[in-house]
Parts: C-alpha cells; sequence; structure tokens
C-alpha cells in the first residue's frame, strides 16, 4: 500500500503507563495541550501585568499632586517632578517593554538583536535606574537632616520602580522550547 497513514495512539491512563506525558497523548492532543499552555500564560501575565500597573500610577497620582498643588518650594517641586517622571518611565516599562523569552533557534545573534532596538528600549530602563538613584540620593540626605517624611517620599519611586522590576521578570512568558521538542517523540508510529 502506497497511501501512508497516521496512527494515533489511544489515551492511556498514568496507572498503566507512566513512562513520559509523550507516551500517553497523540501528536494532536500534545499540540494543544501546548497551545493551551501558551494562551494561558499570556492571558494571566497579561492581567498581572495591567493589575500591577496600578501602582506606579496611583503613585504618580499623588506626586502630580504634589507637583502642582503641595510643593512650597522649587526644590520640591523639582523633586516631585523627578519622581513622577519616574513612575511614569515605569509605567511605560512596565506596560510597554515586557519580557521576551530567549530565541533558542540561534536565527540572530544577541547584538544584532540590540542593535534593532530603538534608544527608548534600549536605555529606559537605565536611565530610570539612574533617576531613582539619583531620587535616594536626595532621600539619604533628606534623613541625615531629620526629614523622615520627605526621605520616605523621596524612596517611593524607587521601591515601586524595583517591585516593578521584579514583577515584569516574573512575569515573562513560559518558555516552552524542551516541551515543544519532545511533542513529536512517537512520530511515525
Amino acid at each position: 500500500m502506497a497511501t501512508s497513514s497516521r496512527l494515533r495512539k489511544a489515551f492511556r491512563y498514568p496507572s498503566e503507563d507512566s513512562d513520559s506525558i509523550s507516551s500517553e497523548l497523540d501528536e494532536e492532543h500534545q499540540e494543544k495541550l501546548i497551545s493551551d499552555l501558551q494562551t494561558q500564560d499570556a492571558a494571566s501575565n497579561e492581567l498581572y501585568r495591567k493589575a500591577f500597573l496600578a501602582i506606579p500610577l496611583i503613585a504618580a497620582l499623588y506626586f502630580l499632586y504634589s507637583l502642582l498643588l503641595a510643593s512650597a518650594t522649587a526644590q520640591q517641586r523639582l523633586l516631585a517632578l523627578l519622581s513622577l517622571t519616574s513612575l511614569l518611565c515605569t509605567t511605560y516599562i512596565l506596560h510597554f517593554q515586557p519580557l521576551q523569552p530567549p530565541d533558542r533557534k540561534g536565527k540572530k545573534a544577541v547584538y544584532k538583536v540590540e542593535a534593532e532596538k530603538g534608544p527608548l528600549e534600549r536605555y529606559l530602563i537605565p536611565l530610570n535606574a539612574g533617576l531613582v538613584g539619583l531620587l535616594q540620593l536626595a532621600a539619604v540626605l533628606s534623613w541625615r537632616r531629620g526629614e523622615a517624611e520627605a526621605a520616605w517620599r523621596q524612596s517611593l519611586p524607587a521601591l515601586i520602580y524595583g517591585l516593578s522590576m521584579f514583577v515584569r521578570w516574573q512575569l515573562a512568558p513560559v518558555d516552552l522550547e524542551e516541551l515543544k521538542g519532545a511533542r513529536y517523540e512517537l512520530k511515525g508510529a
């Protein structure tokens, strides 16, 4: 017979054969499972990303209020403006620059991928880290002068930046390359 047909293996309970998941699922089920995992991961990451965006935005509203209405001196206005800028940069990074899984196929060198990024993508994170460091320096100086409330206010952008970078790192998409590589182990059966 010249016609080749694709045989499907029947589903087995784990108690029957506990070798691996690939022996229990045929190709069609494996592809559906991987697709479902990617969809669920993307949906949950998007939900959490939007939920965590509220933190820097609420703090930004506080510093906007401080900048426009509550600041008495030029130094307070400058620190409120720097804090507001840092929080808006943190919001932008968290929303528009999510981490991507690494390309394991090796199609492009890392330096070529970095070269394709624009200046905003390349430099916003380190510039915001520098701005947060400057605000932390102001907080240390305020603390030494005995202005504890001002020091905490100036430290708030650094705390939010640190939390946002941790959340950004945690919300990186799940790398399913190893699972994709194992999915056709039964091909040719």
